[in-house]
């Protein structure tokens, strides 16, 4: 038995995974730089808990993600669950604590959720995700606003072949209003028509009994994907005036997306109808060329926030930090930018401090190291300069130039000419 625990407390659980060195360094610069993006944008980081009671995650959850989630029990017996995205936690704080503030709310986030799922490339059971709520908003300004976003966030991290694949689930909505279909059979439907069969969904409509106009526009549905001519052809089989609203909304998006310069990574996808419970307007989904799911999801969710207290319309998307970090590589350096060895002077001291000062990574050896082992360690570490004391004043430097000896004052003006 003890060599069972001590075998398992070696192991992470199935469906976890460590990241150092260059890994983490590249997710941290992901994290960097679309926390730069998005407060450029307008939107300010809330800061969410890990977990909370389970009746509130769930909330609009549809029941793949319900089962998903962690579970546990408090001591007193509540039920509690790790967070499954954080969409659904920014809509209680919106609506709880925030609904006297001026709108729209602008929130962005970065952190870690939890999903009992069989792990894939680019996803695990915990997993990263960054995103943005704007709420209090009803217009296409708002849904564009967001689509938007979401192409400058995939361009700063250097993904330039993508596409936005937009649908809007009010117009299948629009389409079934008649048929008063539970939850069940609607998620059944939808999950039919991603998959694109024909003979599968004619034999769904069917079963569902569901015909005439209807049916010919939801057997249309998975072959409506294009530019603005599918506007037109939802709009010949709308059959009521929601469903032309819908479309309609659709058209005003795309529209406002042409004026802002990013049509062009834009697809109307009117198959586009995987979505959470939640959703209720535009969803969409962004593909990298090469990958074979997708790297950030969202749409929009009005209604949700109604559920812990003030209505508010609201729209958002999440992006996959470790789905990114298959499709970008940034070339990062976690190489020290000065080692130097240790010693008793104040003066050294200070050199590190100046050298800190100015941002460069700096290592002070504290193992004791004598000149020739700290030449090999800087190697090891791919060290842009070495500095060790030769006492007093005086310095060597090692770097791609070679050695010299170096005065304080001639190291210290070119400790102020490296870049950080």
């Amino acid at each position: 038995m003890a060599f069972a625990e001590s075998s398992l407390a070696r192991q992470l659980p199935h469906g976890l995974t460590d990241m150092f060195f260059e890994q983490a360094a590249i997710k941290t610069w992901l994290e960097a730089v679309l926390q730069d993006v998005f407060r450029r944008w307008g939107y300010n980081r809330i800061i969410l808990p890990t977990f909370e009671y389970y009746d509130a995650l769930a909330t609009n959850a549809s029941p793949q993600l319900q089962e998903e989630m962690y579970r546990l029990f408090d001591r007193e017996g509540h039920i509690l669950a790790l967070r499954p995205d954080m969409t659904v936690q920014a809509a209680r704080v919106a609506g709880t604590k925030l609904y006297d503030q001026p709108l729209p709310l602008r929130f962005y986030y970065i952190g870690s959720v939890f999903r009992y799922e069989e792990p894939q490339a680019g996803r695990r059971r915990e997993f990263t995700q960054a995103g943005v709520e704007l709420m209090g908003a009803a217009g296409p300004e708002a849904d564009a606003e967001v689509l938007a976003l979401a192409v400058a966030a995939l361009q700063a991290l250097n993904i330039t072949r993508f596409q936005l694949n937009v649908g809007q689930v009010a117009f299948l909505q629009a389409i079934l209003s008649d048929a008063h279909l539970d939850n069940g059979a609607l998620r059944r439907l939808e999950q039919v028509i991603d998959r694109k069969n024909d003979v599968e969904l004619q034999r769904t409509l069917a079963e569902l009994g569901i015909g005439g106009g209807a049916a010919r526009a939801i057997r249309a549905i998975p072959h409506l994907c294009g530019d603005e001519g599918v506007l037109e052809e939802a709009r010949r089989l709308s059959t009521n005036a929601s469903a032309r609203r819908a479309i309609e909304r659709l058209g005003q998006v795309y529209e406002l997306l042409r004026l802002e310069g990013v049509a062009e990574h834009v697809i109307l996808d009117l198959g586009e109808v995987r979505r959470m419970a939640y959703y209720t307007g535009i969803t969409f989904h962004a593909y990298v060329a090469g990958l074979g799911f997708h790297v950030c999801n969202g749409g929009r969710y009005d209604g949700l926030v109604a559920n812990f207290g003030a209505d508010m319309p609201a729209v958002g998307f999440a992006l996959g930090l470790e789905r990114a970090m298959l499709v970008t590589h940034p070339q990062v350096d976690i190489a020290p930018q000065l080692l130097m060895r240790g010693c008793a002077h104040a003066e050294c001291r200070a050199l590190a401090a100046l050298a800190r000062s100015r941002g460069l990574r700096v290592e002070v050896d504290v193992l004791g190291r004598d000149e020739e082992a700290l030449i090999a360690y800087a190697q090891a570490r791919k060290a842009h300069h070495l500095v060790s004391c030769r006492g007093g004043s005086v310095y060597l430097l090692h770097d791609s130039s070679g050695s010299r000896e170096l005065g304080r004052e001639e190291l210290e003006k070119e400790i102020r000419s490296w870049s950080c």
